[in-house]
């Protein structure tokens, strides 16, 4: 088994996914449309311990430390990918409201995903279909 490598502390990447409206009549399920509320989310790989730094949608009980969701994941896309960050540092501005059926979660899900990918190296980056395949699968479902 491939050791993991190491990402270097100051790496970033700034992601925004868009808050959906899914289960459109028969494509329930199947079919979202994207709209214009935008997650933000910056990650940065830091010599120290996760961070999360969160404004807007749910800030105030969200963790802030490597229990947040997004932490979460992007630590384990970098594990399967063979890679890992000393620490990472999020800083989140959510407009998504939680539990509204707009996606947020899904947007956590790609916003992980999608920032944590573009800490790794050019070359190692996985192509826009199998980023898609990822989250898809991640998420349970693709209508977000």
């Amino acid at each position: 088994m491939r050791e993991l490598r190491d990402l270097t502390p100051g790496t970033g990447a700034r992601v925004l996914a868009p808050a959906t409206s899914a289960n459109l009549g028969p494509g329930f399920d199947a079919l979202g449309l994207a709209l214009e509320l935008r997650d933000e989310v910056t990650l940065t790989v830091v010599d120290g311990p996760d961070t999360a730094v969160v404004t807007g949608e749910g800030a105030a009980e969200l963790p802030t430390d490597g229990e947040h969701l997004v932490l979460r994941l992007a630590h384990a896309h970098l594990t399967r990918r063979r890679f890992r960050a000393p620490g990472l540092a999020l800083t989140a501005v959510n407009r998504i409201p939680h539990a509204r059926g707009l996606g947020s979660s899904a947007a956590a899900v790609v916003t992980a995903v999608l920032a944590a990918e573009a800490l790794l190296p050019a070359g190692e980056r996985l192509s826009a279909a199998e980023l898609l395949d990822v989250t898809a699968r991640r998420e349970g479902h693709p209508d977000n």
